[in-house]
């Protein structure tokens, strides 16, 4: 590959007269050949890409944020703008996976023709979360650099720049290098990971022989930057481009968590409603350098050190990072259209148990049922489309969100797939199913009911005593299940 990269190289001294590459190897840390793979780098055709590369600037621009010398008010109002940026980022997200945020039914799966648009918005916000965030003089070396401000056109001059200021930074060991380096790494994983989703037709399908030299480089564990940067030009030299798994956007989301505590501990900037807003909740809350001390220690984690056999032996690495023997060995049997064939048997087993049937590790009959009614609940009202089957990327999408979600039917109190569809539905949409069937019995005078006690039951006893009342009422079969008559009774408004 590096043979391929220098018959470029001198080329380019030829059409160049040297200048360009003279000039490239005194400036650019590892020379002229560095320069060009960092350009090559930067390219993200895709939606989902570019969605994943602008959230992960907003991630880095927050953490560095977060360690600068800034006083409490200045903490304060950066942490309402990273929530306000966050929610500007929402669609871009939904309509990077075509879940068309728009409430029209009938174009919920229909690529969103206006993203560009909405990315545009959100760049505006990224470009003042990093004259916020960033140093004095990186703030205003990107005011300099992206100096007609952002608009159609230079939308992706504003990310050139950030990455630009990074990478630069990084020479010198300042902090503000972490928007360069952590976006790096990211998309290696990034990479390594998109044979297990990737549907697309050959030649553009990224296959796990496509990823494996990119893998051997990365589990060495070296950190080898250059050689990272290198194999991902060579992947994007021969017409390929990564597709990013949702999990990585959960990540930056999760990390973000954390980054808004670290930044400011006041409650009205720091809540679900300013700088976590639309986040994830995490397991692990920063802890004040004069509290008091946690049970946790360093050297308590164990890594066990497995032989690393590549992308056909289905080991993990060591790293902790994605592993192509992991997500590609087995797959599921009984798979019919293309995307289902991509499903692992591990994946595909975490699914049957939120779809509440047996983990067989095939697509056999009870799946495929309740595979439809999952399917119907998340169409409803247009569920006569509804199939038995994951027909493309949107159904494994909302199979992945409901498996976080609900990760087991039965300890959620579900009686089916259908009302694991429906409630992973209503909390995608942050419309909540109790609030929602407390009105409708208040209605009717029904007393309301207390949410479940347990974090992981999603619906308990009680709630079904009063959906059976509830459905007498309607004068529907006097059982405890949530069907979608009964919620079109509940909720005529939707």
């Amino acid at each position: 590959m590096r043979i391929l990269v220098s018959m470029f190289v001198a080329a380019a001294l030829l059409l160049n007269s040297g200048c360009a590459v003279y000039d490239m190897e005194t400036r650019n840390r590892g020379g002229y050949l560095d320069s060009v793979l960092d350009r090559h780098w930067l390219r993200a055709d895709s939606k989902s890409m570019r969605a994943l590369r602008a959230f992960a600037m907003q991630v880095s621009l927050a953490r560095i944020a977060s360690v600068s010398a800034k006083n409490e008010s200045d903490r304060q109002l950066l942490a309402i703008r990273i929530g306000a940026l966050t929610k500007r980022f929402m669609p871009i997200y939904m309509c990077a996976f075509n879940n068309n945020p728009l409430a029209v039914p009938e174009a919920k799966n229909d690529p969103c023709f206006y993203y560009d648009s909405a990315m545009v918005d959100y760049s505006t916000g990224l470009f003042d979360l990093a004259m916020i965030a960033l140093p004095f003089d990186d703030a205003k070396a990107l005011m300099s650099t992206v100096s007609g401000g952002v608009n159609p056109i230079n939308v992706i001059d504003l990310l050139t720049s950030l990455v630009q200021i990074g990478r630069d930074a990084l020479k010198y060991g300042r902090v503000v290098g972490a928007l360069y380096r952590d976006t790096v790494e990211l998309e290696v994983q990034v990479w390594i990971g998109t044979p297990a989703i990737d549907t697309r037709p050959p030649p553009y399908q990224v296959t796990p022989a496509d990823i494996a030299p990119l893998y051997e480089i990365y589990i060495r564990g070296n950190d080898d930057m250059p050689a990272w940067i290198a194999e991902m030009a060579a992947l994007r030299g021969r017409g390929l481009e990564p597709f990013p798994q949702q999990k990585f956007f959960y990540e930056l989301a999760g990390l973000m968590n954390y980054i808004c505590d670290l930044i400011t501990s006041d409650p009205k900037s720091n809540n679900p409603n300013t700088c976590k807003a639309n986040l994830p909740a995490i397991s692990v809350a920063p802890v004040a350098a004069l509290g008091p001390s946690v049970p946790f220690k360093i050297g308590d984690l164990r890594v066990t050190r497995t032989g690393n056999v590549g992308p056909a032996g289905g080991q993990r690495s060591d790293r902790g990072g994605p592993s192509p023997g992991s997500d590609l060995s087995q797959k599921m049997g009984g798979a019919i259209p293309p995307v289902e064939t991509t499903i692992t048997v591990t994946d595909g087993q975490k699914f049957q148990k939120m779809l509440c049937v047996q983990a067989s590790g095939t697509f056999d009959t009870p799946t495929r049922q309740q595979l439809k009614n999952f399917n119907r609940a998340t169409l409803f009202p247009t569920d006569k489309d509804a199939v038995d089957r994951v027909a493309n990327d949107a159904i494994l999408g909302r199979l992945r969100d409901a498996s976080r979600l609900f990760p087991d039917c039965r300890k959620a109190g579900f009686s089916n797939a259908l009302e694991v569809g429906l409630f992973t539905r209503l909390e995608l949409a942050r419309t909540p199913f109790y609030p929602m069937l407390n009105k409708a019995l208040q209605a009717e005078g029904i007393p309301p009911l207390a949410a479940p006690a347990a974090p992981s039951t999603a619906i308990d006893d009680a709630a079904r005593q009063a959906i059976s009342k509830l459905k007498t009422k309607y004068g529907l079969p006097s059982d405890g299940d949530v069907t979608l008559e009964f919620y079109a009774k509940m909720n005529p408004e939707r």
